[in-house]
């Protein structure tokens, strides 16, 4: 066989494109990480992550680890290593030279001007390629959408089939969280056997099934999804500590304990699936059927102590509703950049000590739909913070929602606990006191 003769300008070429991440070739292509990763510029992103195949679609049959630089794709039984060969994958088969040039975005160095057939010929193909993709992206927008609403139907039969939460285990539990009562119209419920599956998903191993404190996800006055809190079995016979929270204390092999401990791998017991993003939880519906103050904060015992709190203080609430955001991501929603935090550090796998950055103040508004709708008719919200998160995270959080739910002749106000707590921790150590006394 021949050896090629050295051509350090096609050398360069190939490099160029070798040098790619393979996440950010992915991204290139279609693919959305079930797990993050779309903003984290190609090499830096590290671990596995996984979604749809941007080539043959699917749920999570797709995956990349960008610090191994490899590929997978688990519905075709193809994958491999680097930029190039990814490429020539998700093109459908390409050749070296076209994933290449794909890649670059440049020809081939010093190539021959193509002739007529040549060109006619690369043209035809390029027309082929693109609508298998047209194609390929409708069916997998069909599939996906299919899967979405499979999924919230599953879900909604999960809701339907739970039982009240007056008189349940749930109540128990709030209690035990020093909140006295279930709100009249609170939209929770019990179920007595949720399975929990680690990793979650549908792909996780089931660790445990067992009651469950269940809560419809509404977005856009529509049932969305499921969040899911495992509760502690012991509720039922009063036998939880009081100076524990009452949720299922279960480590990652599926192992019960009866106290938290430093050492111990939890996992969180507290899950949503389907369409989190936009979407919230009603807590307290307000009483007058118009919204004009709207309470919210992060997790339901959050805000249902705040709740409990102003009813004992004898507060008008006619017109106030309670909402639970899910988490803190979702009360501010996406941010339009990050910044670095002025503290935080990280240590990287060289033992060197790395920035850290975080969702910055200003939010995105480029897409609606992905952040909390506020109706026109609250003149006032109160944004609970969380004390015992990051300061600079929640108040960036913060800031993205107020920015983000400004209108003229609404009053916006972020109400904080005490330092390293909660408005939950708060209320129990209140209540607590009470009992003792």
């Amino acid at each position: 066989m021949t050896e090629r003769a050295p051509d350090p300008a096609f050398d360069a070429w190939v490099e160029k494109a070798r040098a790619i991440s393979v996440l950010t070739v992915a991204l290139k292509f279609g693919f959305q990480p079930r797990n993050g990763g779309t903003k984290l510029g190609g090499a830096r992103a590290t671990g596995e992550l996984v979604g749809p195949c941007p080539r043959c679609g699917g749920h999570d049959r797709f995956s990349v680890n960008p610090s191994k630089g490899a590929w997978n794709c688990r519905g075709a039984g193809k994958g491999g290593y680097g930029a190039i060969g990814l490429a020539s994958y998700l093109m459908r088969d390409a050749s070296f030279l076209e994933a290449v040039e794909a890649l670059t975005g440049e020809a081939k160095p010093h190539s021959k001007p193509e002739t007529d057939a040549e060109r006619q010929a690369r043209e035809a193909l390029a027309a082929k390629r693109k609508a298998d993709d047209e194609a390929a992206q409708a069916k997998q927008q069909r599939e996906h959408n299919q899967f979405r609403e499979d999924e919230r139907r599953r879900l909604h039969a999960l809701w339907r089939d739970a039982q009240p939460a007056p008189g349940s285990m749930v109540e128990l539990y709030l209690r035990h969280r020093g909140i006295p009562d279930v709100p009249p119209g609170a939209r929770l419920r019990f179920h007595p056997r949720m399975h929990l599956r680690e990793p979650s998903g549908p792909n996780g191993k089931i660790i445990w099934t067992g009651p469950a404190m269940v809560a419809p996800i509404i977005r856009e006055d529509q049932f969305a999804g499921l969040h899911m809190t495992w509760l502690d079995p012991r509720l039922a016979s009063g036998a939880v500590p009081a100076d524990q929270k009452g949720k299922l204390l279960i480590t990652t092999d599926g192992e019960l304990l009866e106290r938290s401990s430093p050492g111990a791998q939890l996992i969180d017991v507290k899950r949503s699936r389907g369409s989190k993003q936009g979407g919230h939880l009603l807590l307290v519906p307000a009483r007058a059927g118009h919204i004009r103050r709207l309470v919210m904060g992060e997790g339901i015992e959050t805000t249902l102590s705040v709740w409990a709190s102003m009813v004992e203080a004898g507060e008008d609430l006619d017109d106030t509703a309670f909402w639970s955001a899910i988490d803190m991501g979702n009360l501010g929603g996406k941010a339009a950049a990050s910044i670095r935090h002025p503290t935080l550090r990280k240590t990287d796998k060289a033992g060197r000590s790395m920035p850290v950055n975080i969702p910055g103040p200003v939010p995105d508004m480029s897409d609606p739909l992905r952040a909390i709708a506020i109706p026109d008719s609250v003149q006032e919200l109160l944004l609970l913070a969380d004390g015992d998160s990051d300061r600079i995270v929640v108040e960036c959080t913060i800031a993205r929602g107020a920015t983000r739910w400004t209108k003229p002749g609404r009053t916006i106000r972020d109400v904080w606990p005490e330092e390293g707590g909660d408005f939950n921790d708060m209320r129990m150590r209140l209540v607590r006191e009470r009992e003792a006394a």
